[in-house]
């Protein structure tokens, strides 16, 4: 049995991801606790715990980094602090932004936990040349200045929210790496005439769950004859396949004489599309 690499799913507020940091034996953090940690760099961050004791991929493990303790007042306390300065900082970008008519979207500002960086978090379908900007930011708040892009995915991810369904958000909830979303899992589930407004998430991208159920519908996909295949059933009907309900195992078969709905379970044999090799179920 392979070894687990348990952790801690930590929303970090200056790294606006999830980091996570393993596990140590005897820890009692539980989701929703605030806490500080040491990141890679060996810099103090604060965050919140929204998965723990998770078992994580290895390359999704933050080996270096470790919880040093529970969030106290006096660290909250700085947060808040740090929370003043950052929405000055996020107005002068925006404005910055604009005046420089740089292809960007500001989403947030944040401030490290010791004060020292700034951390100015952004969309953009572009590459963006954004030194003057670095450098009039630094000048004015005499900090380390990053900027840092991130995809709509991402985005939805850290801010977290309700998908159409009703239920929190399936990037919130996802444990390492998110999956890339194609349209071939799309048309795997036969959802292709679906409108791209059915098909995509509050981030404007596929949604995630398109994913949850692509291995069952390949499997079940084998059990169906190809699109157009001359379908003959074991009760001596006959038809062209048209249409096909993959979940429910059911075909629409175009007879002589009528369309009708068989179940896969009745096909007797098939004639592919182009009439060579008539294959047995």
């Amino acid at each position: 049995m392979p070894k687990k690499n348990l952790a801690h799913g930590i929303s970090s507020f200056f790294h606006y991801k999830t980091v996570y940091v393993p596990a140590l034996e005897g820890d009692d953090y539980v989701k929703g606790d605030t806490v500080v940690f040491s990141d890679d760099e060996d810099k103090n961050e604060i965050g919140e715990v929204i998965v723990a004791n998770a078992d994580v991929a290895k390359d999704d493990l933050s080996p270096t980094s470790e919880i040093l303790r529970k969030a106290t007042q006096n660290d909250i306390q700085k947060m808040n602090a740090n929370k003043e300065l950052a929405a000055e900082a996020y107005a002068l970008c925006k404005e910055l932004i604009a005046r420089y008519e740089l292809n960007m979207a500001l989403i947030d500002c944040v401030i490290s936990l010791d004060g020292i960086r700034m951390n100015f978090i952004f969309t953009s379908e572009d590459r963006v040349d954004f030194r003057d900007l670095v450098k009039e930011l630094a000048k004015k708040f005499q900090k380390q200045i990053h900027l840092q892009q991130i995809g709509p995915r991402d985005k939805a991810r850290f801010l977290r929210g309700y998908g159409k369904c009703g239920r929190k958000l399936c990037c919130e909830q996802t444990i390492g790496k998110l999956k890339s979303i194609t349209m071939d899992m799309v048309r795997v589930q036969g959802m292709s005439n679906k409108g791209s407004d059915k098909l995509s998430g509050v981030c404007g991208k596929l949604m995630c769950c398109l994913a949850h159920e692509v291995a069952d519908y390949d499997e079940l996909r084998k059990n169906i004859p190809p699109f157009l295949s001359l379908v003959y059933l074991k009760d001596g009907k006959s038809g062209v396949l048209r249409g096909m309900d993959i979940l429910n195992q059911k075909m629409r078969l175009d007879g002589e004489k009528e369309t009708f709905m068989a179940n896969v379970a009745d096909i007797k044999k098939f004639t592919p599309p182009k009439g060579e090799n008539p294959s047995l179920m």
